[in-house]
């Protein structure tokens, strides 16, 4: 896939669109933030909104934890807490687009 813009790179029958962990905590302010990770939700919704435009499917997977993790620090893990369940943390970028047409995992 090219990186550069969606304006390069048209999909085609068989191909998804798989976004992962566009999520409050990995995002600006967040527990486990990424440098410059917001940057990335204008570009997904390039991309999700030609995927749809196609008919193509396009998935969405979140990291969800409950609050005493193995892998959250108090528990002997190696991450602080993040992505836990049903908190603001866990929540999908709240610009980025997933509309009726997304399936969420």
């Amino acid at each position: 896939m090219n990186t550069a813009g969606t304006q390069d790179w048209i999909p085609g029958p068989g191909d998804a669109l798989l976004i992962v962990d566009v999520q409050n905590d990995f995002l600006s302010g967040g527990s486990l933030a990424v440098s410059q990770g917001d940057d990335v939700v204008p570009v997904l919704n390039r991309y999700a909104a030609l995927f749809r435009a196609r008919h193509l499917p396009v998935f969405a997977s979140r990291d969800w934890h409950p609050a005493d993790h193995c892998s959250f620090a108090e528990q002997g893990g190696p991450w602080p807490p993040h992505c836990v369940a049903e908190t603001h943390g866990a929540q999908f970028a709240a610009g980025l687009d997933l509309s009726d047409s997304v399936v969420i995992s």
